[in-house]
């Protein structure tokens, strides 16, 4: 069996397809005075193009030899770039965050998007991914990140992209979405959204009674709470 190399454990498909690469651009509508947070150089495909595009950019890279390359190749003033896993960090002040994500960090993004202010989200991910987004109570797909989605964003699909516009191509559909911020939330109540996921099928009044907090729920699960309901007794569980 072939050695699979750094970049292919990582996640990392290129973008190869410049009118993909123009429809992302127009999705983002950046202006001149505004900033823009990039996860993931790659290859600087839509780095540089947000660099022509925005008042600043800033990019993260966590591949060692991917940053060196961007170094050397992406020669911008308003461009700068950090080697560095971008969703461990805490960069604070962007107006729109752009990304071609490794499918592996999209979990990571979304919940380090829903602790941060900011406009908007323009983010390809994989298409299973948006499905578990955009999953109501109830339904199997349904999820902590459903629940932190659903209360911190307006989601909007924009458009599928095919598996033969990366090199190499993933094994996986992808999809483009735009994410508005309507709410953020801190880290520990992202954390505790996830602990109450652990219990998904018990009776919501139960666990929030086992922790200390009055709030009745009736008969449903905690996988049948609306994104508030699981917010607010979230952010009322004791650390």
């Amino acid at each position: 069996m072939p050695r699979r190399t750094k970049t292919q454990a990582l996640g990392q498909h290129f973008l190869a397809d410049l009118r993909v690469l123009a429809k992302i651009l127009d999705a983002s509508a950046i202006g001149r005075h505004e900033t823009v947070c990039e996860a993931g150089t790659g290859n600087g495909i839509l780095t540089k193009e947000l660099c022509r595009r925005a008042k600043s950019v800033v990019s993260y890279e966590v591949d060692r030899a991917l940053y060196a390359v961007a170094k050397t190749t992406l020669a911008f003033s308003n461009l700068e770039l950090v080697n560095a896993d971008l969703f461990k960090r805490d960069e604070q002040s962007f107006d729109v965050f752009v990304s071609n994500l490794p499918y592996s960090k999209s979990r990571d993004a979304f919940e380090w998007l829903a602790t941060r202010e900011f406009d908007r989200a323009i983010v390809m991910v994989q298409k299973e991914f948006v499905e578990k987004l955009l999953a109501k109570p109830g339904d199997p797909n349904y999820r902590a990140i459903s629940a932190i989605a659903s209360y911190c964003f307006d989601i909007e699909k924009l458009f599928d992209v095919e598996k033969e516009c990366f090199n190499p191509p993933p094994l996986v559909e992808s999809t483009v979405i735009r994410a508005t911020l309507k709410h953020s939330m801190t880290r520990e109540t992202v954390k505790n959204v996830n602990r109450l996921f652990s219990q998904r099928n018990k009776r919501a009044s139960t666990v929030a009674a086992k922790l200390g907090i009055r709030m009745d729920f009736g008969d449903k699960r905690v996988d049948q709470l609306v994104p508030a309901q699981i917010v607010a007794l979230a952010a009322g569980m004791v650390k």
